[in-house]
C-alpha cells in the first residue's frame, strides 16, 4: 500500500512539473498595465516594460520619439516592439529610422535597456494616436506576433526627418499668416521666424503665394530638396554640385541628373563623370520620359535644356508629348479639322452604312490631290472619363484616324451626302452629332528644336509656353492635364559615318513662372 502511494505521488509531481513546463514555455502574450501608464508584457515568467504607450501626433506635425523597451527577466530573451493604429490611413507615416540605437526586434539580455527611435509624420487633419506593446518568447521559441503589426523601417535619415519637422512648421506659417508673393526664409539664422527651436539644418525655404513649399540645402554632404510638385522630400548624394541648380522648382525628375543614373529617362545613357545623358542617333530616336508633369494652361511655364548632336545632317526635334485628362496622348489628329466644315448628322450612323447624311457639305472639299489624313471625319462629341465632354473644333478622340473613307468621288454637295469607299464600322454616331471634315498637323510640341540642333558643343534651347491653343508650339493644347519631355533624333533617318554619332543632353527644366 506505501509502495502504490509512493508512486501516485510521484506521478503526481510529474505532472505538476510538467503542466507547469507547458505553462511557462507556451504562455505567451498575457498583457497587463503598470501604474503610471507604463506597459508591462508578462510572457508566461517574462516581463518587459515599456516606457510608452501611446504616441500621440497633432495634425500636419511630424515627431521623432525615443522609446525604452526593459527586460526585467533574470534570462535573455527576444522581443519585438509591436504597433496598433485604429484607422490607417496613407498620409500617415510611421516607422522606426536608420540612426535608431536599437532596432524593435531582436535578442535582449537580462535586465538590458534598448533604445528605439521611431519617427511619426502626420499630415491628416486629424490628431492620430498609436499604440505600442511588446512581446517577448524564450531564445528556443520562433517568436510572433499575436497582436498589432511588425514596425516598418523608414527610408529617413536624422537630416530628411528634421527637413520634414521644418515643412510642417511652415505649413502652419502658410496657413496663419498672408503670403502675397514667394518669400524665401535662409535657415538656420530665421529659424524663429518660423517658430523653429532645434532646427539645425542649413538651406533656404521658400513659400509660394498658392501655399505651396520648396526647400534645398545641402547638410553633412546630402542635398536636401523639397519640391513644389511633391510632398515627398528628397535627398541626395551623388554629385553635390547639383545643390547650386534650382531643384525644388524643377518640374522634372532627374532634369538636372540628381539621382545620378538614368531615373525618368530609362533610354538615355547617363555619364557620371559629366553628369549629363547621351543617346545614339545613328537611326531615329523617338525618346519620352517616364514620368507625367502635372500642368494649368492657365498657368505660364519655362522650358529650357541644354543639347548638341554628332550627327550634323540630321532632322531633330524636342517638345513635349501633351496629355488629357485620362493620360491620353493628344495627337494632331485628335485637334485639327478643315475650317469651315462643321456640321450635323441628320441621320443616325450605324456600322454596314455606305451613305453619311449631314446638314450641310459646301465647304468640304476632296479631290484626287487631298492627302488621305483629310480623307476622312472628326466627331465632337467625346467625353473622357471624369464625364466632361469637349466642346466642338476642341478635342476628340473619336476620328477615323489614318483610314481614308472619302475619295473624289464621295462628295454630293447637292443633297448633303457622302458615300463612303467601304461599309462604316467606326461605331454609332446619333443624329445631330457635330462633325468636320479631318485634317492633321505638328504630330505634338515641338517647342524647343522644331529642326535642327547644334553640332558638337552644347547650347541653350528655351522656351516660354502658357495658355491653351492648338494651332502654337508655344501654348498647350486645348485640353492638355498633363506633359512628359519630348525627343526626337535623326527624324528622317540619315546615315552618318560616325559609328555612332551620339545627341548629349542635360539640364533638363520645366517650371512654373513664379509670377
Amino acid at each position: 500500500m506505501n509502495k502504490k502511494k509512493i508512486i501516485y505521488m510521484s506521478l503526481l509531481i510529474l505532472t505538476v512539473l510538467l503542466v507547469t513546463s507547458i505553462y511557462v514555455s507556451y504562455g505567451f502574450f498575457t498583457n497587463k498595465l503598470e501604474e503610471h501608464g507604463k506597459l508591462n508584457i508578462v510572457v508566461g515568467t517574462l516581463d518587459y516594460k515599456l516606457s510608452e504607450k501611446e504616441l500621440v501626433i497633432p495634425s500636419h506635425t511630424a515627431k521623432a520619439f525615443k522609446i525604452e523597451v526593459t527586460s526585467l527577466n533574470d534570462t535573455d530573451t527576444k522581443y519585438e516592439v509591436y504597433y496598433q493604429i485604429s484607422k490607417e490611413n496613407s498620409d500617415l507615416t510611421f516607422g522606426y529610422v536608420e540612426d535608431t540605437m536599437d532596432d524593435p526586434k531582436g535578442e535582449i539580455k537580462k535586465k538590458a535597456k534598448k533604445e528605439i527611435t521611431l519617427y511619426v509624420r502626420n499630415h491628416t487633419e486629424n490628431d492620430q494616436t498609436i499604440t505600442l506593446g511588446v512581446e517577448g518568447g524564450f531564445f528556443n521559441n520562433d517568436l510572433s506576433l499575436s497582436k498589432g503589426k511588425s514596425i516598418p523601417k523608414l527610408d529617413y535619415s536624422k537630416e530628411k526627418q528634421q527637413l520634414y519637422t521644418i515643412i510642417e512648421e511652415v505649413e502652419k506659417y502658410s496657413k496663419n499668416n498672408e503670403v502675397t508673393q514667394t518669400t524665401t526664409f535662409i535657415l538656420p539664422e530665421e529659424n524663429s521666424k518660423l517658430a523653429l527651436a532645434d532646427n539645425t539644418l542649413e538651406g533656404n525655404v521658400y513659400i509660394r503665394k498658392d501655399g505651396q513649399i520648396g526647400f534645398q540645402g545641402l547638410n553633412n554632404n546630402k542635398c536636401l530638396v523639397k519640391r513644389y510638385s511633391l510632398e515627398e522630400v528628397e535627398e541626395f548624394t551623388n554629385h553635390h554640385e547639383i545643390c547650386n541648380q534650382n531643384i525644388y522648382k524643377n518640374l522634372v525628375i532627374n532634369g538636372y541628373g540628381e539621382y545620378g543614373d538614368n531615373t525618368n529617362f530609362p533610354d538615355f545613357i547617363y555619364n557620371k563623370e559629366t553628369n549629363d545623358f547621351k543617346i545614339d542617333v545613328k537611326t531615329t530616336k523617338n525618346i519620352f520620359s517616364g514620368a507625367y508633369i502635372s500642368v494649368d494652361v492657365n498657368k505660364k511655364y519655362d522650358y529650357s535644356m541644354d543639347a548638341y548632336t554628332e550627327h550634323e545632317n540630321s532632322i531633330d526635334y524636342i517638345g513635349l508629348y501633351e496629355y488629357d485628362y485620362d493620360k491620353l496622348i493628344i495627337h494632331a489628329q485628335n485637334i485639327v479639322y478643315i475650317p469651315n466644315t462643321l456640321t450635323r448628322l441628320t441621320q443616325d450612323l450605324n456600322n454596314g452604312d455606305k451613305v453619311v447624311y449631314l446638314e450641310d457639305i459646301s465647304n468640304w472639299n476632296i479631290t484626287s490631290a487631298t492627302p488621305y489624313y483629310q480623307r476622312g471625319f472628326i466627331f465632337w462629341n467625346y467625353k473622357d472619363s471624369s464625364g466632361y465632354q469637349y466642346p466642338p473644333l476642341t478635342y476628340s478622340q473619336n476620328n477615323t484616324g489614318t483610314i481614308a473613307w472619302i475619295n473624289e468621288n464621295s462628295i454630293d454637295k447637292e443633297n448633303n451626302t457622302i458615300t463612303l469607299t467601304k461599309p462604316w464600322d467606326g461605331g454609332i454616331y446619333p443624329a445631330g452629332t457635330q462633325v468636320s471634315q479631318k485634317s492633321s498637323g505638328a504630330a505634338h510640341n515641338y517647342s524647343l528644336v522644331n529642326g535642327k540642333l547644334s553640332t558638337n558643343n552644347y547650347q541653350n534651347y528655351h522656351a516660354t509656353i502658357t495658355g491653351a491653343n492648338n494651332s502654337s508650339r508655344f501654348s498647350f493644347r486645348i485640353p492638355t492635364k498633363y506633359v512628359s519631355i519630348l525627343t526626337m533624333f535623326n527624324n528622317t533617318n540619315i546615315s552618318s559615318d560616325l559609328k555612332p554619332p551620339y545627341a548629349y543632353i542635360k539640364n533638363i527644366v520645366f517650371e512654373e513662372v513664379d509670377e
